[in-house]
């Protein structure tokens, strides 16, 4: 079951997922507005292991600079997007943090690949072929320690730019022989927003709870980032 989160501008919610029963199907599950989240045990979901790969492909796109004078000239910028982590405990406090200023958690079971700067530094394959990332984190949940509870996956935009103003882009998270449990189209995006909480895993009954949030955040800022996911999680589980 593919999570296929390919919303249309009409939706002003992007913290809906589509809630009808397609588990004994392979057809995508399309997210619509109004409804829960999607949420499964990765037990339940059709993929190999507890190792998980968060990736994201984007084609290079120039866009305008922000302010009337930099519209009047013609000013440009390309759109860099990041891919990042956040670590918590069961008290919901920040233990650790993987982006592209710490490409590892302290116990390495979290790996980011590295920072593609402009999504055109991976070289044309990239972006043209899903099978080349732009940026991937894996995570290999079985190695992170019991004092992480909570593992958020979160997507920006560094210069504040709408991530939907991407030409061509998709994220995804699935297992690492390719089995995905979730995509998104970027044009599709709803809302004018920089950064999105992808999605949260959570420790449950032994094993790892994956939620699909697509939560907007109001700022690509590491530390906003942290503070609202931090609410959300205080929401659920406080």
């Amino acid at each position: 079951m593919s999570l296929n989160h390919n919303n249309t501008a009409g939706n002003d919610n992007k913290q809906a997922a589509n809630s009808n029963d397609q588990t004994d199907s392979q057809a995508p599950v399309n997210t619509s507005d109004g409804q829960l989240p999607q949420s499964n045990l990765l037990s339940e979901l059709p993929i190999q292991g507890s190792t998980l790969l968060f990736g994201l492909n984007f084609q290079y796109t120039k866009v305008s600079k922000k302010g009337l004078i930099n519209r009047i000239k013609g000013n440009t910028q390309t759109l860099d997007m990041d891919l990042s982590c956040l670590l918590f405990d069961d008290k919901l406090e920040l233990v650790d943090t993987v982006w592209f200023k710490q490409l590892r958690d302290n116990s390495e079971a979290i790996r980011h690949q590295g920072d593609s700067l402009n999504g055109k530094d991976r070289g044309a394959a990239a972006q043209m072929d899903r099978n080349v990332d732009m940026e991937t984190i894996e995570l290999r949940l079985s190695r992170l320690p019991e004092s992480v509870t909570h593992v958020a996956l979160l997507l920006s935009s560094y210069y504040n730019l709408p991530i939907r103003q991407v030409e061509r882009g998709n994220i995804y998270i699935s297992d690492d022989e390719g089995n995905e449990v979730y995509t998104s189209d970027l044009t599709l995006l709803s809302h004018e927003n920089s950064a999105v909480c992808i999605a949260i895993l959570s420790r449950e009954l032994g094993e790892w709870r994956l939620t699909i949030k697509d939560l907007v955040l109001g700022s690509p800022n590491i530390e906003k980032m942290t503070q609202e996911v931090q609410r959300e999680l205080g929401r659920i589980y406080a």
